[in-house]
């Protein structure tokens, strides 16, 4: 094997390209540019915001995107007195961190055996269940649950982040927080597990392939998951706890410059990994495509679920703490049940 070869090979190689490159760090850096951008420009033609338009107001405000970026980066950290620095650093790295995770279990599509640029892995990424290589950087025939394992983590590492600032107001913004995400956390796991007795699996890949995609099989689940999923990753109209108008933003108060961006990155990165399983189980994921097509298809349709996400901001109000929870135990939560029942019943009925 040549050099070049040798770099081709490690390059495309699938742990380390679709873990660093696409949908990657690199890619997730400039979609959460491109998402926070379109965010901007939706709620200011919505309800007439005329400030976007006044910067480079001929390329469409992108210029008043990187100095904003460029403003946050190079501005000062300032560490409030009292708390480990360390631990005040290193909990929004954390956040990120355990944000992105769960997409290293997610498959994007499958590897054919001839005729992609990803076909020498074939063998490398064989799944066994569906008979097909698949294109994922860590390979698990459990990757369901597993990812919803690791995204249940969040809320805690919020709760870490703001008890490290040694201030009541991040604490109180931080438990609210956790207090939504595990009332929507319960809507999100009755959901995916209706959609797993409905599959017969727990292999996302597997759902995928069956060729029926999830709103068909359930639509109540499809429903149930996108809720979930927008109180999940802080989303309109359920942003309670990050009021920009209020005095305190949460349970990331305490932090400026940099950290304050990793703070605010991690729902972002949350959005887009929800909303690429939300692809794989519910819209067909990267059918009818294989390969790095199909990859691309897949994170193509889980950029308009996240443009979606974010577009609720321009025309929806924002719910009260109570309202939110009453509408998950008292509404949602009967839905995700039928759900439930939903599955059990098209699975022992249809799929097989």
């Amino acid at each position: 094997m040549s050099v070049l070869s040798a770099l081709e090979y490690y390059f495309f190689y699938p742990s380390f390209f679709l873990t660093v490159i696409f949908p990657g760090l690199i890619f997730t850096l400039i979609f959460l540019l491109v998402t926070i951008w379109f965010e901007r420009k939706a709620a200011a033609i919505v309800q007439l915001r005329y400030g976007p338009y006044y910067a480079s107001k001929r390329i469409g405000g992108l210029l008043q995107l990187f100095a904003d970026a460029i403003k946050f980066v190079f501005s000062e950290i300032i560490i409030p007195n009292g708390v480990n620095q360390t631990l005040y650093a290193l909990s929004p790295i954390l956040v990120v961190i355990f944000a992105f995770l769960p997409l290293g279990l997610i498959p994007l599509s499958t590897i054919p055996q001839q005729g992609s640029i990803l076909s020498v892995y074939h063998n490398l990424f064989y799944d066994n269940v569906i008979h097909q290589s698949v294109l994922v950087p860590f390979f698990t025939q459990y990757n369901l649950i597993a990812i919803i394992a690791l995204e249940s983590l969040y809320p805690i590492l919020v709760v870490f982040l703001a008890w490290n600032t040694n201030n009541r107001f991040a604490v109180v913004g931080a438990i609210r927080e956790a207090y939504l995400s595990v009332s929507y956390d319960v809507l999100l796991i009755i959901s995916t597990l209706a959609l797993a007795i409905e599959y017969h699996t727990l292999d996302v890949a597997k759902i995928v392939v069956s060729g029926i995609p999830g709103f068909i099989a359930n639509p109540i689940a499809a429903f149930v998951f996108l809720v979930a999923m927008l109180i999940g990753s802080s989303r309109f109209p359920f942003e309670i706890v990050e009021a920009e108008t209020e005095l305190v933003i949460g349970p990331y108060t305490e932090y400026s410059g940099f950290l304050f961006v990793l703070t605010m990155a991690g729902s972002y990165v949350a959005n887009l990994v929800y909303a690429i399983l939300f692809v794989d189980l519910f819209i067909g994921g990267w059918l009818p495509f294989t390969g790095f097509v199909g990859a691309v298809f897949t994170v193509f349709k889980a950029a308009i679920v996240v443009f979606f996400a974010v577009f609720l901001r321009s025309v929806y109000g924002r719910y009260r703490i109570d309202q939110a929870l009453r509408g998950s135990w008292k509404y949602f939560f009967p839905l995700a049940l039928a759900s439930l029942i939903l599955g059990v019943v098209v699975g022992y009925l249809w799929i097989r």
